[in-house]
């Protein structure tokens, strides 16, 4: 029996995307990925839309359904499609497609133009919306309170008259799994940090003077460059480390004992349920869906400009482990749950 189709569209190699197409192959779906990376310049970013419209006029018409990882450009031509064909359409939101910070000039609400009005259309006119923790949905306070981040697709379109529902993003703990013994005193933080302003949505200068503070600790901060780091500002107790694969950062979340999250925007960080799956002891900001990854598995901190909570925690708990952490991220977040909820987008009576 022929298999039936679905288009993920996505802008970027995102391990998140990877693993949602790993789940609908394994549910016996023939999955076609569609990949287009941002660009700036004017000619790329013309080809890219040309590129989108062509391929969703080839494959559309054959497809069971359209998901479209996060809101942007390239998920225009694939909404405003599927409902041309009579097929589903599906846009799952992770973060920066549903907040706005105006002094980091970030969010896909950061200013009116071109992109927010895509990015408002595909909102109206996709048939489900998923998000990965409800308060990109509501809006988060604590992050308006510390950085001035508004939040919340309702938030931006009261009105919204399409279906939002909080979808978790899900881990493979058979993979995920601690495979080394714990280094002690050791904390992890891992981002993909391209440019300054990342630098500071991520919370590494936090990170950074965490470092300063202990320096009987040893800090790892993986996924940069290191030119974006100020070498004067790189104590000698933290190793900086550019992009890691799935089975260095594996290695790396099973020798370290804490995990860093000190991100001041974040949807549902897959970085650190990965760390709690290889029973790191997690530390995090408490915004977005932060606190529901870690619960009481670990430490949560409201300002992040005051260390001391920090500081405190790990010079106290040196002896505690991450078993509850890796217990609690197995029991939110199994990729069972996930595929349940694409089974009932794509066949609604199942």
């Amino acid at each position: 029996m022929k298999k039936r189709k679905i288009i993920v569209f996505s802008n970027g190699t995102h391990s998140a995307v990877q693993r949602d197409i790993e789940s609908l192959e394994t549910m016996g779906y023939a999955v076609k990925r569609i990949i287009s990376q941002p660009h700036t310049a004017l000619p790329l970013f013309l080809g890219n839309r040309i590129r989108e419209f062509f391929l969703c006029l080839f494959y559309l018409p054959r497809a069971s359904a359209v998901v479209c990882w996060f809101n942007d450009y390239h998920a225009f031509f694939p909404i405003v499609l599927s409902k041309v064909f009579f097929k589903p359409s599906l846009l799952i939101v992770g973060g920066y497609d549903a907040v706005t910070n105006q002094s980091l000039k970030y969010g896909i609400f950061y200013k009116k133009n071109l992109r927010q009005w895509m990015a408002r259309k595909n909102y109206a006119w996709v048939k489900q919306i998923w998000v990965v923790h409800q308060s990109l949905a509501v809006g988060c306070k604590t992050a308006l309170q510390n950085s001035g981040t508004l939040s919340g697709i309702h938030f931006f379109i009261p009105r919204l008259k399409t279906p939002v529902n909080t979808v978790p993003t899900a881990y493979d703990a058979a993979f995920w799994h601690c495979s080394t013994a714990k280094t002690p005193k050791t904390v992890l933080t891992v981002a993909h940090i391209p440019d300054q302003r990342t630098l500071k949505i991520k919370g590494i200068p936090l990170f950074l003077n965490l470092a300063k503070r202990l320096p009987d600790f040893q800090f790892t901060l993986a996924g940069i460059a290191p030119q974006l780091l100020d070498e004067r500002e790189v104590p000698p107790n933290l190793t900086v480390l550019g992009k890691q694969s799935p089975l260095e950062l594996k290695f790396l979340y099973s020798q370290h004992q804490y995990y860093f999250q000190g991100s001041e925007n974040e949807g549902l960080p897959n970085v650190l349920c990965e760390a709690m799956l290889c029973k790191c002891i997690p530390m995090g900001h408490a915004v977005f869906g932060i606190p529901d990854a870690i619960g009481d598995t670990g430490l949560l901190f409201d300002n992040p400009l005051n260390l001391n909570p920090l500081v405190a925690f790990l010079v106290n708990q040196e002896k505690i482990n991450g078993e509850a952490a890796r217990a609690r991220i197995i029991e939110r977040y199994p990729v069972e749950k996930r595929q349940d909820a694409f089974e009932h987008f794509i066949h609604p009576t199942v």
